[in-house]
């Protein structure tokens, strides 16, 4: 990561993914919902993987254009954990999506739920690590790190619910609620906010650029 926006062409690009990224997660969520109870038909599978696997698509040009933080080598090492993260989303997608149409036999081998799991969850760490250390960007705002941050820390809550709370019962049930409401909701509102603070910026740099000039 840069302590600036990556190129023109990049962020233009990541402009428009952060768009797609928030309407897929926004309303892929409730269909998978619907469809079914998670990984227990081939429909719900298929979903899973359509959203998974578009969401790493969408992370990518994200990833590479998000500003860094410094010192350097711990902003390449966040870098590289995004670029991680979205390959393993659309990797893991791919399985599923391919699990669900029969391709991969007559069932599809158990590890694969896990691993798009895993990709997402090193999606939202990633969401946290990024925010965190560009908190004092001008560039991004104060809407971007608290939604950012939001998306971040309910994903992890969810996750560390599921693991550690075996027993779901009548007392942890709007603990669940919240948290993964709000992780359904703060991530695209992230996107966006970097969508707007991303066309801004880039707004403000071609008319610089045309003073110059």
């Amino acid at each position: 990561m840069a302590p600036d926006l990556g190129s023109h062409e990049v962020v233009t690009i990541a402009r428009f993914s952060s768009l797609l990224g928030a309407a897929v997660w926004f309303v892929g969520l409730p269909i998978i919902v619907m469809s079914d109870a998670i990984f227990v038909s081939d429909a719900t599978y298929f979903w899973v993987g359509i959203v998974i696997a578009v969401l790493g698509v969408a992370m990518a040009p994200i990833v590479f254009a998000y500003p860094g933080g410094s010192p350097l080598q711990l902003a390449r090492a966040v870098t590289g954990l995004g670029v991680l993260a979205s390959l393993g989303l659309v990797l893991s997608g791919a399985l599923l999506i391919g699990g669900s149409v029969g391709l991969l036999g007559d069932r599809a081998p158990g590890w694969i739920p896990n691993a798009s799991a895993i990709g997402l969850t090193g999606l939202f760490v990633w969401i946290v690590l990024a925010t965190y250390f560009t908190r004092r960007s001008a560039m991004l705002g104060r809407a971007a790190y608290w939604f950012g941050m939001l998306a971040g820390a309910s994903w992890l809550a969810t996750v560390l619910d599921s693991v550690l709370i075996s027993v779901h019962t009548n007392a942890t049930i709007p603990i669940d609620m919240i948290s993964a409401l709000l992780a359904w909701l703060c991530l695209p509102a992230w996107l966006i906010a970097l969508a707007v603070r991303m066309r801004r910026e880039g707004a403000c740099q071609k008319h610089v650029a045309t003073e110059i000039g």
